[in-house]
């Protein structure tokens, strides 16, 4: 009906010179959802879900929304904030009541972006790369040793150097040459 009305509104725009009002198309409805049975059986306390013969790895991610239904006999849906087993998550809020006996359930997946994820996913990787080269063996992003050298008054000053460290062992070597820092 909705498709109709615009369909009309855009005829008569056009009969009219006006064609501000028409809108470019018409954006497709988005894919209703799949609701997958659950493998085994959950139980829950509070917002802990405890999964029997569950495959919680495999079948739900962060996001996804679970359906059982509880105790008063009403069907109830709950997010996932996160998965931490096969048998082990924790969902967004509380279910009306606990699941005390071990119940079936249905999920459904979200929406995902499967470019995008795999593009944080390099992104995030990149950055613990760098995170690892960066503070290995106490090297600092241009690759220098940091120390403390002590003063003339008695006090401390921070000195860098470039370190050809390529081991624990290289890096203890130049350390010990430092007789002032204060890991030696």
């Amino acid at each position: 009906q909705q498709a109709a009305a615009t369909a009309s509104n855009a005829s008569m725009a056009k009969e009219n010179g006006d064609m501000s009002s028409v809108p470019a198309a018409i954006p497709a409805a988005p894919a209703t959802p799949a609701m997958k049975k659950g493998t085994g059986m959950i139980t829950t306390s509070g917002t802990v879900v405890t999964g029997y013969d569950t495959k919680f790895q495999k079948e739900l991610h962060a996001g996804d929304a679970i359906l059982c239904h509880v105790e008063n006999g009403k069907e109830e849906l709950r997010v996932v904030t996160m998965r931490l087993s096969n048998v082990s998550l924790n969902l967004s809020s509380a279910f009306s009541s606990n699941l005390k006996v071990p119940t079936s359930f249905h999920y459904i997946r979200k929406p995902r972006d499967a470019k995008q994820e795999r593009a944080e996913a390099q992104k995030k990787k990149a950055e613990t790369l760098k995170e690892q080269k960066t503070h290995a063996f106490d090297l600092y992003g241009n690759e220098s040793l940091v120390y403390r050298e002590k003063t003339e008054t008695g006090s401390y000053r921070i000195k860098r150097e470039k370190a050809d460290a390529k081991s624990r062992g290289d890096l203890l070597e130049l350390r010990a040459k430092k007789t002032s820092d204060k890991y030696c």
